[in-house]
């Protein structure tokens, strides 16, 4: 497939590039089973963090404190006894460790596999989140060097590829978004008019998944590498 000069891949960056959301659900599994050790209802628990979180991230965003906030507002919500509250909110602190300091993973073959697709195209790093969280992590990957620009928005609307479209003048026919939510990566993508690659990933956080839509504008492959064959 023959793609002219200054055709451009846009690249999401948390369960593309590297592991991600896996770490925050060991992190929520093991707040249930302590939430249910301390005699709070397991059910009622879930679904108040399911809550918690919903209200956090619509003021806040999304990202690693804001998660850890979530729990202990779900903690404290069940109105703990006070005289154990402070050594149990410590407790979350020592459970949510691996969240703050996030240490990086890549998924296999990605990082070989940019260093011939900047070659090839534009490339640039398309982020949602808290942005000194994502650069904290963006820095631990290395991979800065790979990417003509890093973008990180709050959300990854259809307005926000427009605008990321517009910035950078990508060619709309020739440039695509890289990514595994169908919400944030591929649907926008497509409805702001580029096309989209879509790799799932076992551990997407649920939050990000929905109906992906039918377009031809879309290929689903099985890892980042296989990019390689398309483009």
């Amino acid at each position: 497939m023959h793609h002219p000069r200054g055709s451009a891949l846009l690249i999401d960056a948390d369960d593309t590039l590297w592991e991600n959301n896996v770490c925050f659900e060991q992190v929520r599994a093991q707040f249930l089973q302590w939430m249910e050790a301390l005699g709070f209802p397991g059910g009622e628990v879930e679904e108040t963090f399911a809550e918690m979180e919903h209200e956090n991230i619509r003021n806040n965003g999304c990202g690693g404190e804001n998660f850890v906030a979530s729990l202990k507002d779900t903690y404290l919500s069940f109105r703990p006894d006070p005289a154990t509250r402070d050594h149990a909110l410590s407790q979350i602190d020592a459970m949510a460790e691996t969240v703050r300091k996030h240490p990086i993973h890549l998924l296999d073959g990605v990082r070989d596999s940019l260093e011939i697709l900047r070659r090839k195209h534009r490339t640039i790093l398309f982020t949602k989140g808290n942005p000194t969280e994502q650069n904290r992590k963006i820095e631990a990957s290395e991979l800065a060097g790979c990417f003509e620009a890093i973008e990180i928005v709050r959300e990854k609307s259809v307005s926000a590829f427009q605008g990321v479209i517009a910035r950078h003048r990508l060619p709309k026919q020739y440039t695509w978004m890289v990514g595994n939510s169908p919400k944030s990566d591929i649907n926008p993508a497509v409805a702001a008019g580029i096309g989209a690659f879509y790799i799932p990933h076992a551990w997407t956080w649920k939050r990000e998944r929905e109906e992906l839509c039918v377009s031809t504008q879309v290929t689903v492959l099985k890892r980042f590498s296989d990019l390689l064959e398309h483009l």
